[in-house]
């Protein structure tokens, strides 16, 4: 009981407010101040998912065109959830996927101070009819005692990644980044957009586009980055259009082709 009560109280002392949840978050965009995303509402419950396998559940996420606004990132004593939402209150994050895993247990000396009670006798002196009669008078004396000891506690890197929904509408269902030097290397060019994410039940996703194919060009038209491949999508109508990328899928060059009808 001792043991869970100093864990107890040194997690309410390092943890108030938001707790690390909130001193260690690195914001990417304020759901607040965008058009595009769907901030937390006044009164909206934040949904909170303890995974063991982050990566892939954020992935999960962004699929299904959520956007990650922020991330926190510390290592100590678990935090109890309710600081994971108070953070995304803070931000105005709907969701959050948090995760844990142990590094280390650490010891120290911890004191526990305790009372002892004994009865002592007190020589007293009174006066009756003149004279002084000597006397022994039990009296209650508190002694304190300070008890040192061992305690421990259970340290873990924990994370934490807060996510809203997006109202964007992606034509194809594309999420684009630039190329990554190795990727350079490997393709043996320094133009082209990588594929990071497909968007669940989209053009691209039901026409087998999946993240690591790299977009080369559309329509023809050479794609010299992730910003301009954007924007070459931004401007396509699909309305009746035949549409096809260019891609490089496990290496081999190969036209995906998309045909719109009015």
């Amino acid at each position: 009981m001792r043991h869970l009560f100093l864990l107890s109280t040194l997690l309410l002392l390092s943890a108030c407010g938001t707790g690390q949840y909130g001193s260690s978050y690195r914001a990417y965009i304020d759901p607040q101040l965008s058009p595009d995303l769907v901030a937390l509402q006044e009164d909206q419950d934040v949904n909170v998912l303890r995974t063991e396998d982050l990566d892939n559940d954020v992935r999960r996420y962004r699929e299904n065109n959520f956007v990650v606004v922020g991330e926190s990132a510390f290592n100590g004593a678990i935090e109890g959830i309710g600081f994971a939402k108070n953070q995304a209150e803070e931000v105005g994050a709907t969701h959050v996927v948090i995760s844990a895993e142990y590094t280390n247990t650490r010891s120290y000396t911890a004191y526990d101070h305790q009372d002892f009670y004994r009865t002592a006798y007190v020589n007293r002196v009174r006066v009756v009819d003149g004279k002084r009669i000597h006397y022994s008078q039990a009296v209650t004396v508190r002694d304190s005692v300070t008890i040192p000891y061992r305690a421990s506690y259970e340290e873990f890197d924990q994370w934490a990644v807060f996510l809203v929904k997006s109202n964007r509408i992606h034509k194809l269902g594309l999420i684009l980044r630039d190329l990554f030097p190795d990727e350079r290397t490997q393709l043996g060019r320094n133009s082209g957009a990588s594929i990071d994410l497909v968007l669940g039940n989209s053009p691209a996703f039901i026409a087998d586009v999946v993240s690591g194919d790299a977009l080369v060009a559309i329509n023809g038209e050479k794609v010299n980055n992730a910003s301009h491949a954007h924007s070459l999508i931004d401007n396509l109508s699909i309305g009746g259009e035949t549409i096809v990328l260019s891609l490089i899928k496990n290496g081999e060059a190969k036209d995906i082709t998309f045909n719109f009808n009015n």
